[in-house]
């Protein structure tokens, strides 16, 4: 029987194997982290369990009169079919679009590791599961510690450790991934960060340039994490199309995922 119908059928099922959530990270940004975010949401709410996302820094918001607005946490809350407020969801927001050390200088606002932290242990208490979404790739930089006996920097990979989830890496398939996938698979493990698995994900129309034809598979050679899948590139990003596509191109994907939670 398909994995996806024995979770469907066996609520003691996914217990067993998902853990209480993963960290969606990518090579780069761009890459599509968001959307392989809202397609997690979508199968996991599909398979009946109740799901929930946090984004803890979002630079880039809008600014309408004194509030800005997280566009990839207001779309990740709807996919989830959250009621929580947007500033659990996304509980630290920046307008520039930098990364969130810059972000924070300019606009003359530390972040807040203690709101941060409120956020995840509220969702990751209330719902069957987390998805957290990481800002750019895990070693962007977040702020600049200073104390008595040294300086540190910390990135998105101590947001992953702090956290203390699995990680998953979205990666392009285009010229110049294999390099930045395996730097990021190999520096996450160094420090000790536990990989589910990478996703290839298609955020353009493809060419068939013979780099994308190839670059999967080699990932899949060279990589000391398994290949999920590839997400094939999404003309219209909504439930509905999501919905199908869980059912249909990237259930194998979805499969494999669940299988090592």
């Amino acid at each position: 029987m398909p994995l996806l119908m024995i979770i469907m059928n066996s609520e003691q099922y996914y217990q067993k194997y998902f853990s209480k959530g993963v960290f969606i990270t990518g090579t780069d940004t761009g890459v599509g982290k968001t959307v392989i975010s809202a397609l997690i949401l979508r199968a996991l709410i599909n398979i009946g369990v109740k799901p929930s996302v946090i984004k803890p820094i979002e630079t880039g918001c809008i600014k309408k009169d004194s509030n800005l607005i997280p566009s990839d946490g207001i779309f990740l809350k709807d996919m989830a079919e959250m009621d929580d407020p947007i500033d659990i969801i996304v509980p630290i927001k920046y307008e520039l679009p930098l990364s969130p050390l810059v972000a924070s200088r300019i606009e003359n606002k530390p972040i807040s590791f203690q709101r941060i932290d409120h956020s995840f242990e509220l969702l990751i208490n209330k719902y069957d599961f987390l998805i957290a979404e990481g800002a750019g790739g895990i070693l962007v930089p977040v702020a600049i510690s200073n104390n008595a006996l040294q300086k540190k920097t910390i990135y998105i990979a101590d947001i992953v450790k702090r956290f203390n989830l699995p990680l998953i890496v979205v990666s392009r398939a285009t010229l110049g991934t294999i390099n930045h996938t395996l730097l990021t698979v190999n520096y996450a493990m160094s420090i000790g960060i536990n990989i589910v698995g990478i996703i290839i994900n298609y955020s353009k129309s493809s060419d068939t340039d013979i780099s994308e034809k190839t670059n999967p598979q080699i990932i899949h050679e060279l990589s000391p994490v398994p290949v999920l899948g590839v997400v094939p590139y999404i003309h219209k990003i909504d439930k509905e199309n999501l919905d199908k596509l869980t059912k249909n191109e990237c259930k194998e994907m979805l499969k494999n995922l669940f299988e090592r939670l």
